[in-house]
């Protein structure tokens, strides 16, 4: 008898620790609600849950970890990206790009790595102008061609 009572008050106290703990709780950096008319989804960085209306579907709390996701590319006009030409690709030591019907006058170049950083940029001062790529490495590389601030082309450079 003395026994089961001892193992009913530490069940007791066991439950009573597990009820008051709040090991799924966390402070959140940042998160938000939204909800449509096919159901609603509330999440933070690092936590997550999904909430679904309907007959009976529905998820809960999962643990997601953040990524970025990075566009190489905005969505560009066919008219001003038809008189623009880049050549040789891939490119061994210098690279040229040829406005052959385009107008030139307040253009600049961005070479960016696979990464996306920023490795040069330069204005263009002639309607064929040469870049030199002997000093890059080996990699391939993203060239933005820019007039008055607004992505007329963007290139996939391969440099051998």
């Amino acid at each position: 008898m003395k026994r089961t009572s001892i193992h009913c008050f530490f069940l007791i106290l066991f439950s009573f620790s597990v009820s008051i703990l709040h090991a799924q709780s966390v402070v959140l950096a940042t998160g938000t609600n939204a909800s449509g008319s096919n159901g609603s989804v509330s999440y933070s960085v690092g936590q997550t849950t999904y909430l679904y209306k309907g007959a009976s579907s529905q998820v809960t709390e999962g643990v997601q970890q953040a990524y970025e996701i990075t566009t190489l590319s905005a969505s560009e006009t066919a008219s001003k990206q038809e008189g623009i030409l880049l050549y040789p690709n891939p490119v061994r030591d210098y690279l040229y790009i040829d406005f052959n019907s385009a107008p030139y006058k307040g253009s600049e170049y961005q070479v960016f790595d696979s990464q996306g950083k920023l490795i040069k940029k330069d204005m263009i001062s002639q309607s064929k102008s040469e870049l030199d790529f002997s000093s890059l490495p080996s990699a391939v590389y993203i060239i933005r061609i820019n007039q008055s601030g607004e992505n007329l082309k963007t290139f996939k450079v391969i440099k051998k």
